[in-house]
C-alpha cells in the first residue's frame, strides 16, 4: 500500500460553494499541490453507477479496488468513477457507502477547514484513502453535491464528505461490514452530510450495543476504553490476550466477551462483558484496571465455541508493532508480515506460499507467530 503526507487543498466550485485505528502518520510522502481543486473538473451525475450505465469493470466495483485488495496493492488506485450513496450498513443509519456497498470511513484526527488527510503511511495501509482519478466521475445517490470536495492526493483527488476526507477500511471484507467504526475512537462512518454515523440520538456516533447471550458471543480480542462515559476520547487500545492494564475506565467498545477486574493484573472484584458499555461505573466493581481476554488451550487448539474468522491483522513485530496489513478470506491469502496476528475466530497460518508447508490453527490473537514454531509465516486460509 502506498505512503504518503497529504497537504490541504480546499475544492472552490464557480458560484459561492465552500467545502468545509491505526492513528496517522508514519512513512514516506509523494508530492502534493496545495493548489485549489475546481470541482467543475469532475463530472456529477444524478443516481447510481449502474442507472447511468457506468462500466461495472471500472471505478468503485473494479475487483482492485475492494479494500482488502487496495490495501495490499503498492500503487494508489485511482478510480475512474465513484459512487456515493446514502444508506445503511449494520447498525449504522445512515452511512455514506461506496458503489460497492462498503461503508466510508471519517478519522476524527483530520481537518475539515481546510480540509486535510493526517492519516498518512501505515495509517493509510490500514485505511486507504477513497481516491477518484483526475477528471473521474462522481455519482450522487442521496449524498448533496455541496457536500463533496476533493483534495490532491498521490496523483489523483482524495474525496471529502462535508469537508472530511474519506477512506475504506481494509478489514471490511465484504459490502455492508463496519468493522471500522468506533476503532480507536477516532474512525466512525461518515454520514452523508460528513458527520460521525451512529445511532440515532447518541450525539457522538458511539458504537451500538451487541448482541449478547450464552453460545452467541465469541471471545473477545480486542477493546477500545475511554477516558470519559458516553466514548468519549481520549481513548485507548487494548490487544489480547491474556490479562492487560486498563488506563481508562469511562466506557468501553469492544465486539466479543472478556471480563474487567477493579485490580491490577485481573484481580479483585469481575464482571463479564460482551458489548459496548457506556458507562464503566454501572457494573458496580468500583474503577476497572485491568481486562482478560480468552483464548485457546495451550496446546494452540481453538476454543470449542470459537466460529470461522472473516479476516485478521498482520503486524511485521511481535506484540502488534507496526506497519501492519489487514488480509480478508475467503480462500488462501498471503502474508507479508509474519511478527504478529490479531484474530477472531479459527483460521489455519501455513510456512510456505500458497498455503503449503507446515501449519498451525489459531484462533485468538498471537503475540509472536515465531512462538507456533512453524517457521516464517508465508500465508493464511480463511474457511469459505
Amino acid at each position: 500500500m502506498f505512503r504518503t503526507r497529504t497537504t490541504a487543498a480546499v475544492a472552490a466550485v464557480t458560484g459561492a460553494l465552500l467545502l468545509s485505528a491505526c492513528n496517522g502518520g508514519g512513512g514516506g510522502e509523494t508530492k502534493s499541490d496545495a493548489a485549489a481543486v475546481d470541482t467543475s473538473a469532475f463530472r456529477f451525475l444524478s443516481g447510481t453507477a449502474k442507472q447511468n450505465n457506468a462500466d461495472l469493470t471500472q471505478g468503485d466495483t473494479a475487483a482492485g479496488a475492494v479494500p482488502s485488495v487496495v490495501t495490499r496493492n503498492p500503487k494508489p488506485i485511482l478510480r475512474k468513477w465513484v459512487q456515493l450513496s446514502a444508506g445503511k450498513a449494520g447498525d449504522l443509519n445512515p452511512v455514506t457507502i461506496n458503489g460497492a456497498g462498503f461503508v466510508l470511513y471519517r478519522f476524527d484526527k483530520d481537518s475539515t477547514d481546510p480540509s486535510k488527510s493526517n492519516c498518512s503511511g501505515d495509517c493509510a495501509t490500514m485505511w486507504p484513502p477513497y481516491l477518484v482519478a483526475p477528471g473521474g466521475r462522481v455519482f450522487l445517490d442521496g449524498v448533496k453535491k455541496e457536500n463533496v470536495g476533493f483534495i490532491r492526493r498521490d496523483g489523483g483527488f482524495q474525496v471529502t464528505i462535508g469537508g472530511s476526507p474519506v477512506y475504506l477500511f481494509s478489514m471490511d471484507t465484504k459490502a455492508g461490514d463496519t468493522n471500522g467504526q468506533g476503532r480507536q475512537g477516532t474512525w466512525f462512518g461518515a454520514t452523508p452530510d460528513g458527520q460521525r454515523a451512529g445511532r440515532k440520538g447518541d450525539g457522538k456516533g458511539a458504537l451500538p450495543p451487541l448482541p449478547s447471550g450464552p453460545g452467541t458471543t465469541p471471545a473477545a480480542t480486542s477493546a477500545t476504553f475511554f477516558d470519559s462515559a458516553d466514548f468519549a476520547e481520549p481513548a485507548e487500545g487494548i490487544v489480547g490476550p491474556g490479562c492487560k492494564p486498563v488506563r481508562f475506565d469511562g466506557s468501553v467498545s469492544i465486539t466479543g466477551f472478556a471480563k474487567v477486574w477493579s485490580g491490577d493484573n485481573c484481580t479483585g472484584k469481575s464482571a463479564r462483558i460482551d458489548k459496548n458499555v457506556k458507562d464503566l461505573k454501572a457494573l458496580g466493581i468500583g474503577p476497572v484496571r485491568s481486562i482478560g481476554f480468552t483464548s485457546g488451550d495451550s496446546a494452540g487448539n481453538p476454543s470449542p465455541s470459537a466460529s470461522a474468522a472473516a479476516n485478521a491483522t498482520f503486524f511485521d513485530a511481535p506484540n502488534f508493532g507496526e506497519p501492519a496489513q489487514g488480509l480478508g478470506g475467503p480462500g488462501c491469502q498471503a502474508v507479508r508480515f509474519g511478527g504478529s496476528v490479531s484474530i477472531s475466530g479459527t483460521a489455519k497460518v501455513w510456512s510456505g506460499d500458497n498455503c503449503t508447508g507446515k501449519s498451525k490453527v489459531i484462533d485468538s490473537n498471537v503475540a509472536d507467530l515465531d512462538s507456533l514454531d512453524i517457521g516464517p509465516i508465508r500465508s493464511v486460509r480463511f474457511s469459505g
